[in-house]
């Protein structure tokens, strides 16, 4: 199973977006019409193969899921959808642990379903596969972004690659890792869910709900110095080994 794309939640989309494409110097890659559906407007980044994703509700809709996380935490993580050959049979197995859908679609090919995130736990979670055997690719079809463009772009050239891992924040995170690695038949280790290539990190913290605050990016052409750099020339809170935008925090490690 493959971590394959996160989303972010901004009261303001395109200074959000305009600002992810100049730390990690890559472009808007999509923006999805069907997000409307959820009273959403989007842009997508493409890093290492696997892709950002920032919403914001439309202006005319600001009572929606998206909006209402908005107004209990601000720009912040909203959900995580990771892929696998074969999305049905997880799907099926987390549906009969109790764990309410949100919202699937099921057809020859695709199949996704997104799971709600007081259930879950810290996000919304969706589960998808697209009938293809190259999943595992970097370039594999992903239909969230029509990707891949006829000529892939150079990954090397980028600042930024695939995801690396995620940090959870919760008040009993070996319990939430449990539950986390139970529900997706993901192998546990201590308070870590092992993914392909990447990691979820459930750290302790005094709250009432639990939630994502790290993202971690593996390099491309950049070093972890050079993007901290750039954050910092760009106005962004920088800390030691991480910085700080959309309510999350960024960290990059070499390769």
């Amino acid at each position: 199973m493959r971590l394959r794309q996160i989303c972010l939640v901004a009261h303001e989309l395109e200074p959000t977006l305009a600002q992810l494409c100049g730390l990690l110097q890559t472009d808007i890659i999509y923006r999805d019409p069907g997000v409307a559906h959820f009273g959403l407007a989007n842009g997508l980044l493409q890093s290492g193969g696997d892709f950002i994703e920032v919403v914001s509700p439309l202006p005319d809709r600001q009572d929606t899921a998206g909006g209402r996380h908005l107004a209990r935490r601000g720009d912040s993580f909203y959900m995580v959808i990771f892929q696998c050959a074969n999305a049905a049979p997880i799907a099926a197995h987390i549906g009969e642990q109790g764990i309410r859908k949100v919202w699937s679609h099921a057809g020859a090919d695709l199949s996704a379903t997104h799971f709600h995130p007081a259930d879950f736990g810290g996000a919304i979670v969706s589960v998808d596969s697209m009938g293809r055997e190259d999943w595992q690719s970097p370039n594999a079809y992903w239909e969230w972004t029509k990707w891949p463009p006829a000529t892939p772009p150079d990954y090397a050239a980028a600042a930024t690659g695939a995801i690396a891992g995620l940090t959870m924040r919760a008040a009993e995170p070996q319990k939430l890792a449990q539950h986390w690695g139970s529900l997706l038949e993901r192998p546990v280790q201590g308070n870590q869910v092992i993914f392909d290539s990447a990691v979820m990190d459930f750290v302790e913290a005094d709250t009432p709900a639990p939630f994502i605050d790290h993202v971690q990016l593996r390099c491309a052409a950049a070093t972890p110095r050079d993007i901290l750099a750039r954050g910092a020339a760009m106005g962004l809170p920088v800390e030691a080994d991480r910085l700080h935008l959309c309510g999350v925090n960024w960290s990059f490690i070499e390769g």
